[in-house]
């Protein structure tokens, strides 16, 4: 009873927040980037808020539970592809002055490459944003006791209705907060399960390399997942919102410091469930909202619910927001406010759609991360770090964009678990990698 009503009274912070930057919402460039303004604070906190959604919370818990160890890397390769991220692009695309990736794609290569971008990332971004609707439904059934399928239509409608209202600035305003809310809940649970609920004496194993998780497993979780955080819609648009470029190099890398110190409370969490929760006992419940249930004080399990309910609210507005405006501003080719809010909607309700039928968070992520990462990423790297001198030819950068997608995509449609699943996106990015370079390389991409 009480979590319901405190759900609600939370919903109804948030929805005050979003009314109360509904006036910052009047062009496209203060819905998207929030008017170019924001200081290093609010930009690094949205940065790991937005990151550390419903995957990586329950996903990883869930996976430290089954896999041990190694499901660090799921989180810690963000983590290093901010820093990367920070040393070589983050001032370039701040310079570029650009709305949104695909903006910055036209920029840099050419119209093509724009609209092609912004299908492939909107295929991706509706995975990532079903991804978050489960998430947050099974916080709400964890609170409320509803069944997953209304949970999902409850979390979808509110998020839906959140995001439309405010844009960037209500997003960028509760991030900070959110964060705040999940750290705390995070650091006080790691306090607790290891001062007084310790593990057994050898329950506890650390290890990089398991019969589970071997050289390639890592080398997918850092490349491949990794690229997905060094060049994202997402965290450009927070680039793009701060309000200098040495601020925004700045917030990478201190949110990449961030995502390694949260890579490591997650998985320690999901160790502890390992060490000392038996799989039988999780009567249908993922272990991170069984450990807040049944093996915490009442009140640091209701901070912890509140916690990862927060850091899935951040990603997923962020998400909606960001595959919303991208279809207006690029797909579309509009600057209407208006219409950002309609594709809101619209994608929500298709993410919302698909969250119905597949609950897979874990799964859900990594078949949607392959083909972006294999295609955008190492041709966009390439049109970055030759910005200032040369401009990609345009057909040879589609090729490399098309070719490493395809190859990505068909890794997700292999076995799972099998070595071609991880080595087609890989090879994808190798292609698409080559291929940009010889774009870059071309006499007539010379500026």
């Amino acid at each position: 009873m009480w979590g319901t009503v405190l759900l609600a009274v939370y919903g109804a912070a948030l929805i005050a927040i979003a009314f109360a930057s509904l006036k910052y919402a009047d062009t496209m460039e203060n819905f998207l980037v929030a008017g170019r303004k924001q200081k290093r604070l609010l930009v690094t906190a949205s940065m790991l808020a937005s990151t550390i959604g419903g995957g990586i919370t329950i996903g990883t818990v869930t996976r430290a539970f089954s896999l041990g160890f190694p499901a660090f890397w799921f989180v810690a390769a963000g983590g290093i592809a901010h820093f990367a991220q920070g040393a070589l692009l983050s001032r370039k695309v701040r310079e570029t002055e650009a709305l949104t990736l695909p903006d910055l794609a036209d920029k840099l290569v050419g119209p093509s490459v724009r609209t092609l971008s912004s299908v492939i990332i909107m295929i991706t971004w509706t995975g990532i944003a079903t991804a978050q609707f489960v998430a947050a439904a099974k916080i709400v059934n964890a609170i409320t006791g509803v069944g997953l399928q209304p949970a999902v239509l409850v979390a979808a409608a509110f998020l839906i209705a959140y995001t439309l209202i405010g844009g960037q600035k209500s997003v960028l305003r509760t991030d900070l907060f959110q964060f705040g809310f999940l750290a705390l809940g995070l650091v006080a649970t790691v306090a607790y399960l290891y001062i007084a609920k310790a593990p057994a004496p050898g329950a506890l194993v650390v290890e990089i390399f398991n019969e589970r998780f071997d050289a390639l497993d890592l080398a997918y979780y850092v490349i491949v997942l990794g690229g997905s955080y060094f060049i994202c819609p997402m965290m450009f648009n927070r680039i793009l919102s701060a309000d200098s470029a040495a601020n925004a190099r700045k917030s990478s890398f201190t949110s990449g410091f961030g995502m390694l110190a949260f890579a490591l409370g997650i998985t320690f969490v999901g160790l502890w469930a390992r060490a000392s929760i038996a799989p039988g006992a999780l009567g249908g419940l993922d272990p991170l909202n069984y450990l807040a249930r049944n093996s915490v004080p009442p009140f640091l399990g209701s901070v912890l619910i509140f916690g990862l309910l927060a850091a899935i609210l951040s990603t997923g507005d962020t998400v909606l927001l960001t595959a919303a405006g991208i279809m207006e501003n690029d797909l579309i080719k509009r600057k209407s406010v208006a219409g950002v809010r309609l594709w809101t909607v619209v994608i929500g309700v298709v993410a919302g759609g698909i969250a119905l039928f597949y609950t897979d968070i874990i799964g859900i992520l990594i078949k949607t991360y392959n083909g972006y990462t294999a295609g955008i990423v190492p041709a966009l790297f390439v049109a970055i770090m030759y910005k200032d001198t040369r401009k990609l030819d345009e057909r040879l950068a589609f090729i490399a964009v098309v070719g490493g997608y395809a190859l990505g995509l068909a890794g997700s449609f292999a076995p799972e678990g099998q070595a071609l699943a991880k080595l087609l996106p890989m090879a994808g990015l190798a292609f698409s990698g080559l291929v940009a370079l010889a774009a870059a390389r071309k006499p007539s991409a010379q500026r």
